[in-house]
């Protein structure tokens, strides 16, 4: 199976479509209520209207799986066009597809879940950082998908570091890129804020974000460490695979060398953003999904011990239609 995802071709694409699409059905098939997470303007402003259409559920996991699979794509084409990889291949979009499938929640259309393909977009602008001649501009780009982000879920407020830091490690410390970079993701926020003066709603707009800073605004449901084993396999593999990376690390060339740099940043604040989610770290795991699924991708893109990692796959697609049917 892995053979398949290995390559870099339309059937390849096609499989990871019907991946997608098998494990978003066991959610469609056992439906349940559940609370819309309503922190920021625009998450308040599209869940209430997606909640008035009917089969709003329903609708909802087609959206959810659709994003899932788009996102998918998107950092696929990030890795295949900055040749993060030796290979071209859809490993990437497979683990990005698996991360994001593990549990019934990761179904639900979620602010994060949104919000993550501003991280994505961030991502691949930064990519350009190294062979640009106009770097303040990729850097006020990467700012403003940041601003987008943070009008769906406030909690990537985190990441305004993680740009600053990859651009010293694209290019060099200059005290514009902080004001630039600032500037990029006031510019979103300052066009909500006038939109909701214009409907005299200003005084909601300020009670969401009072509200936002809530410690909890759903009940947190139970997490079980049989619910642990998927990490338990993939932790392993990060390490062995960042390992390797390290090893290959002078092999590369230098933007190739600068974007793992990132690529490892990444990962960092990916693993912080599970700690600071205030429902449950099982709906920030999507930010995690994005620098994991590469370097997972990295070491499975070797056929060595390749009856090791056919099995390794199957039982992470196994957990995943297991976890999601409980």
């Amino acid at each position: 199976m892995l053979r398949l995802f290995r390559e870099n071709s339309v059937l390849s694409g096609i499989l990871l479509f019907v991946l997608c699409i098998a494990l978003k059905i066991p959610a469609s098939l056992h439906q349940h209520n559940y609370g819309y997470i309503q922190t920021a303007p625009l998450s308040r402003i599209f869940f209430h209207y997606l909640s008035s259409i009917d089969n709003h559920i329903l609708w909802s996991l087609i959206a959810s799986g659709l994003i899932v699979f788009l996102q998918a794509l998107l950092l696929n084409y990030i890795v295949s066009q900055h040749s993060i990889l030796h290979r071209d291949t859809f490993l990437p979009g497979l683990f990005f597809i698996l991360l994001n499938s593990f549990y019934p929640q990761q179904a639900e259309l979620t602010p994060q879940l949104i919000s993550n393909t501003f991280i994505i977009l961030l991502f691949q602008r930064l990519c350009f950082l190294y062979e640009s001649q106009k770097p303040l501009l990729l850097v006020f780009d990467a700012g403003m998908y940041l601003g987008l982000g943070i009008l769906f879920n406030y909690d990537l407020l985190i990441f305004l570091p993680f740009i600053l830091i990859s651009v010293v490690i694209f290019t060099s410390f200059n005290i514009r890129y902080l004001i630039i970079s600032i500037l990029g993701i006031l510019v979103p926020l300052y066009f909500t804020a006038i939109m909701f003066y214009l409907y005299d709603d200003l005084n909601e707009l300020i009670f969401y974000v009072k509200q936002s800073f809530e410690k909890q605004l759903l009940k947190t449901f139970n997490t079980s460490i049989i619910q642990f084993i998927p990490w338990a396999i993939l932790f392993p593999i990060v390490f062995i695979s960042g390992f390797e990376l390290q090893q290959h690390f002078f092999r590369n060339k230098v933007k190739t060398r600068r974007i793992i740099q990132s690529v490892g940043l990444m990962m960092l604040f990916g693993i912080f953003s599970l700690f600071i989610e205030n429902t449950n770290f099982i709906y920030a795991i999507c930010y995690l999904s994005v620098p994991m699924s590469i370097i997972t991708a990295y070491y499975f893109i070797s056929e060595k011990r390749f009856l090791l990692k056919e099995l390794i796959v199957i039982a992470l697609i196994t957990l995943s239609f297991y976890y999601q049917f409980q």
